[in-house]
């Protein structure tokens, strides 16, 4: 009878742990997934698309992260109220984001002039001075002639 209150009382608790079991299928998937956003993620490495680049790379880094997330660690089948926040969280990041890249341009003049100011100064080719000619080659020293 004490059996029955102990599970009755789990019933009401609400921080009882359930285990969902993700079929393998499914992990196998996921897995192949990511292996396949890598591969896009070097080739996307290879080319230059501008102000883009950083736009492609967190957009499947975020994609590769989601899956981690909701599959790995089983966020798809827990409560909604955590989704929401993991989604707020992501879109906090990506405001962040922007707010910094909005502004990584600002002192490009700055760094620039900064840049201008440190390099060496060459003398110009004009006024260098001419490479020291090669010294003539020994001549053979002439003996005395033998009486």
């Amino acid at each position: 009878m004490s059996d029955h209150a102990e599970s009755g009382s789990h019933a009401e608790n609400t921080q009882s742990c359930h285990v969902h079991i993700v079929p393998v299928k499914v992990l196998i998937g996921v897995f192949l997934v990511l292996v396949a956003l890598t591969v896009v993620t070097v080739e996307a490495a290879k080319y230059d698309t501008g102000e883009l680049d950083v736009i492609v790379s967190m957009a499947i880094a975020t994609v590769k992260a989601s899956l981690v997330v909701f599959i790995f660690m089983h966020l798809w089948y827990d409560k909604p109220l955590n989704k929401i926040a993991f989604f707020i969280s992501i879109i906090f990041a990506a405001f962040f984001l922007c707010m910094i890249l909005l502004d990584s341009h600002a002192y490009d003049a700055y760094v620039k002039g900064f840049q201008q100011d440190k390099t060496p100064t060459v003398a110009p080719a004009a006024t260098a001075p001419a490479p020291a000619a090669a010294p003539a080659p020994a001549e053979a020293v002439a003996l005395p002639a033998k009486k």
